[in-house]
This record gives C-alpha cells, sequence and structure tokens, in this order.
C-alpha cells in the first residue's frame, strides 16, 4: 500500500506544479459547493481575488498532532504571536490540494530566500481519519516543506472547532474551499485570500503583515475556551 501512495503522490506532486504555474484548479473542483457561511471567502477565493481585511477569528487552543507526531495546542503552539498563513486539505486529493500545497512551497522558498523566515505555514486536513501523522510527513516530504511549516490533523471534533473559526464549513471533504487565511496575531490583523492565486500574489498578500509591532489600541488575540477539548 505504501508503495501504491507514493506513486500516486508522484503523480499528484507533477499536477501541483503545473497546476500552480497556472494558477488554475483541476478537474472542475470548486470552492462554491461549500455552505452558505463561507460564500463571501470562496467568491474571492474563486476569483482569484486580492486579500480582504476581516475580524480576528477566535482560534481554539485544541489539541492537535502535527507531521512528526508530536501533540500541539493549535493557537498557543501554532499561532500565538506569529504570523501564519494557514490553508485547509487533505493527501488524497487529486483536484485543488496539490497546487495548493505547490503554492505553500514556493512560497516557502522564496520567503526563505529573502531572508523572511518568520512566517509560520500551516496546513490543516479535512480529512483527519485517513490524514495520519505518517501520511502527513510523507507528504510533507513530497513537496519538501522545510522547518516552519505544520501540518495538523488529529481529532475530528478538534479540528472541525478551527475549521469553524476560519468559516470553512465542510459537506464533505470534496467541498473545501481554496481559502488561505493570512493572520499577524500580535497586531490581530486577518485577511483572507485564494490559495489557487499565484505563489507571488500571496506573497503579496502575507508581505504586509509581517512584523511585530503592536499597535498601541490593540490587546492580545485570546484563543476560544475549549472545555470538552481536553485541552490544557
Amino acid at each position: 500500500m505504501r508503495h501504491i501512495f507514493v506513486l500516486s503522490s508522484v503523480r499528484t506532486l507533477a499536477l501541483a506544479l503545473a497546476l500552480a504555474g497556472s494558477g488554475k484548479a483541476a478537474f472542475g473542483q470548486q470552492p462554491e459547493s461549500a455552505g452558505p457561511s463561507q460564500r463571501p471567502a470562496q467568491e474571492q477565493a474563486a476569483a482569484g481575488a486580492a486579500a480582504q481585511p476581516d475580524k480576528a477569528p477566535v482560534i481554539p487552543d485544541v489539541v492537535v498532532l502535527d507531521q512528526d507526531n508530536r501533540q500541539l495546542h493549535f493557537y498557543r503552539d501554532l499561532v500565538q504571536g506569529k504570523t501564519v498563513a494557514i490553508n485547509f486539505i487533505f493527501t488524497t486529493c487529486t483536484t485543488i490540494c496539490p497546487p495548493l500545497t505547490a503554492n505553500f512551497a514556493k512560497v516557502q522558498k522564496t520567503m526563505l530566500a529573502r531572508g523572511q523566515g518568520d512566517l509560520h505555514l500551516i496546513s490543516i486536513s479535512v480529512d483527519p481519519e485517513n490524514d495520519t501523522p505518517e501520511r502527513l510527513k510523507s507528504y510533507a516530504t513530497l513537496f519538501r516543506a522545510k522547518p516552519g511549516w505544520t501540518f495538523v490533523t488529529g481529532n475530528r471534533t478538534d479540528l472541525e472547532k478551527i475549521w469553524k473559526a476560519f468559516n470553512i464549513s465542510l459537506a464533505s471533504k470534496q467541498d473545501h474551499p481554496p481559502t488561505v487565511a493570512i493572520g499577524n496575531d500580535v497586531q490581530r490583523v486577518w485577511v483572507y485570500a485564494s490559495g489557487l492565486t499565484t505563489a507571488d500574489k500571496l506573497m503579496s498578500a502575507i508581505s504586509p503583515l509581517l512584523g511585530d509591532k503592536k499597535p498601541e489600541s490593540s490587546g492580545n488575540a485570546q484563543p476560544a475556551k475549549d472545555q470538552s477539548s481536553g485541552s490544557r
């Protein structure tokens, strides 16, 4: 089974590189299929719109697993005090996920080459039952992810709280939109962009949010208090 996954992964990477260069989705998977609560962000994403400012989400501090099978608290370990870009993927996806991930790979490579290592990338699975840490590790290796890029899975109930925080409503995993949430937690500034645009446009949306200077009028972002997740 591992050989089958590797062969499929090679094909996925080839498709991703082709699609990332064109900035287009494959096989007609469109973000319009998700629920109405996601419609504004999806319309921007489908049109390849520029990042749009939005109010800071209330981010849950649920326990998740990364690609190295480390147990982390989502807000305090991955978001708090950082500038992050977050997308939503699953490893067996053959449509929008490969170009979404390839764009993140290009963003990370370019940012690191520029000496801008303050950006933290997070790819959150929308298929936690199948996306084990081992599978996410293989997927991360396929796209040559460097330190500073975390692939997240975990308990579905906990991940749903994260999806909800970013208005990701799923009837099924195939319905997930190509949303990229970009945030500076210190400044409490968040914008949303399409992950299917070019990597250069994504970097243009990310660059203004890099930096740790906090506006005087802004308070610290607070994670949602979660009594059911068991996180401490």
